[in-house]
C-alpha cells in the first residue's frame, strides 16, 4: 500500500525501518540502514546520513545539494512529501521507491533492472560533478573531466566550521587532501575547483557555526564568492590549497568562481589570487559560472576582463530568472528548467561563448535531464558535466542526440 507520495530525488530502492530526525543532534543515534524522515536535509547533515538505508522529507527539491550528494552515494531519497514526519511513525517497517518519489508500507519486492553499458565516443565533451573524492577512482575512465569539485563536503566531513580550521590552520591541508585524491584519479584530464558556496543555514550546525546570520533565503542571501569576499582569508585559504597542488605538478587544476553577480566581484577574486601569488589565465585556467541573470546579460565584461571557460549553473539561474526558491515545495511547479526565458539566457551564453572561443559546460542537475542536454547540445555546448550514476547512460544518449544532428543535417543538403 502506498502511503505517500513525493518527489523521487535519487532512483533507488531500499526497506528499512523509521528513524525521525528532529533536531541536528538526533543524527548521533544513526546506525546504518535506517530510513531517515526529516522535515528537512542540509549538507551538514551528510557525514551522518550517508549510513542511511533511504531518506524521505518533507520539503526540498531534485536540485537541492543534500539530493544531489545521496544520488552520488546511490542512497534512495524521496523529497517534497509535505506531510511525511506527519504520516510516518517511528519503527514503522517502510520501502522507499527513489524513482517513483513512491513510500510504501511494509516490505515491497521489486525486479531490480540491470542493464550493461558500454563506452561511447561522444564529440560533446562529457565531464562530471564531484562531491565525494573517494568517487573519483571508480569513474574516471569515463569521463572527460571534472567539470566541478564541490569542496563543501570535505570541510563538512570535518564537523567544523571554516572558521574553527582556518584558526587551527588545518583548512588548506583539508582541501589538499581531498582535492589531491581527484587530481591523481583523472590526471591529466581537467579538473575544475569552485570556491566555496555553503548556504548560511548549512553552516550553522557545524561546531563555531553560531556565527552565520540567521536568513528567511539562504540561498538568495550571503553564499558563494560574496560570502567568500567578505571572509577574505577563507578564499586566500582556497588559493593556497590550490598554490599548494600546482607546485607539487598538478597543472590539469582549473579554478571556478560560483554564484556572481558582476564582474567587479570576478576582478577582486583575481587581486586577491595574485596576492598568494598565483597569476590568473597563466598559472592557472580561471572561469565562471554563470548562475546570475546579472552575470549572464554582462557576460561581454568577463570577456573583456578575461576568462578561461564558463561553467551555466542552471539550478540557481532558474530560481534567479523565474523568482522561484528551488528548495520550496509551495512553489515548485513554478520551478521549470525548461522555461523560455531560461533556455533563452542559456542559449546566448553558449552562443558568446563559442564565439570568443570559450568553452562552455552545463553542470549540476540540469546535466541529467535527457531534455535539456539534447536542446543544449543543439545549441552547440561544446562539454556537459554530469552526475557520477549518470556518466555510461548520459554518453549513450549523447551519441545519440549527435547522430540525429547529423543525419538532420545531412538531409538538409538533399
Amino acid at each position: 500500500m502506498v502511503l505517500l507520495k513525493g518527489i523521487g530525488a535519487s532512483s533507488y530502492v531500499k526497506t528499512g525501518k523509521v528513524k525521525k530526525i528532529e533536531k541536528y543532534k538526533d543524527m548521533a543515534v544513526i546506525k546504518g540502514g535506517e530510513i531517515i524522515v526529516a522535515s528537512k536535509v542540509s549538507r551538514d547533515m551528510l557525514p551522518k546520513i550517508k549510513r542511511a538505508g533511504a531518506v524521505v522529507t518533507d520539503y526540498g527539491g531534485l536540485t537541492s545539494h543534500a539530493a544531489i550528494t545521496l544520488r552520488e552515494l546511490k542512497i534512495p531519497c524521496v523529497v517534497g512529501t509535505e506531510i511525511a514526519t506527519d504520516i510516518l511513525e517511528e519503527d514503522m517497517l517502510i520501502t522507499v521507491d527513489g524513482h517513483t518519489g513512491n513510500i510504501y508500507e511494509g516490505i515491497m519486492e521489486f525486479e531490480e533492472e540491470s542493464e550493461l553499458l558500454e563506452f561511447h565516443e561522444t564529440s560533446t565533451n562529457l565531464k562530471v560533478n564531484l562531491n565525494i573524492p573517494a568517487i573519483a577512482p571508480a569513474v574516471a575512465e569515463y569521463a572527460d573531466g571534472v567539470g566541478s569539485i564541490r569542496i563543501e563536503n570535505m570541510v563538512i566531513e570535518t564537523g567544523k566550521h571554516p572558521y574553527v580550521l582556518l584558526n587551527e590552520g588545518k583548512l588548506t591541508s583539508v582541501l589538499v587532501n581531498g582535492i589531491r585524491s581527484i587530481l591523481d584519479a583523472f590526471y591529466p584530464k581537467p579538473v575544475w575547483f569552485r570556491t566555496f558556496d555553503i548556504p548560511t543555514d548549512e553552516l550553522k550546525n557545524l561546531k563555531g557555526g553560531e556565527v552565520e546570520p540567521d536568513e528567511h533565503n539562504p540561498l538568495l542571501g550571503l553564499r558563494a564568492i560574496q560570502k567568500d569576499i567578505q571572509d577574505i582569508n577563507i578564499l586566500k585559504s582556497e588559493f593556497d590549497a590550490i598554490k599548494q597542488l600546482l607546485d607539487e605538478g598538478y597543472h590539469n587544476l582549473g579554478l571556478k568562481i560560483p554564484f556572481l553577480r558582476d564582474i567587479s566581484e570576478y576582478i577582486k577574486v583575481k587581486e586577491n589570487l595574485k596576492s598568494v601569488g598565483l597569476k590568473a589565465h597563466k598559472d592557472l585556467k580561471v572561469g565562471v559560472s554563470i548562475e546570475t541573470p546579472s552575470a549572464a546579460l554582462t557576460l561581454d565584461d568577463f570577456f573583456k576582463e578575461k576568462i578561461d571557460f564558463i561553467s551555466i549553473g542552471m539550478s540557481d539561474l532558474t530560481m534567479c530568472c523565474l523568482a522561484v526558491d528551488r528548495r520550496g515545495v509551495k512553489v515548485a511547479k513554478h520551478f521549470n528548467l525548461n522555461h523560455p526565458a531560461v533556455l533563452k539566457l542559456v542559449s546566448m551564453i553558449i552562443q558568446k561563448g563559442n564565439q570568443n572561443g570559450i568553452e562552455s559546460c552545463i553542470a549540476g542537475y540540469a546535466a541529467s535531464d535527457e531534455l535539456i542536454v539534447k536542446k543544449v547540445i543543439q545549441m552547440g555546448i561544446p562539454s556537459i558535466s554530469t552526475n557520477p550514476d549518470q556518466l555510461l547512460k548520459m554518453r549513450r544518449y549523447i551519441k545519440t542526440v549527435e547522430r540525429g544532428i547529423k543525419l538532420d543535417a545531412a538531409r538538409s543538403l538533399l
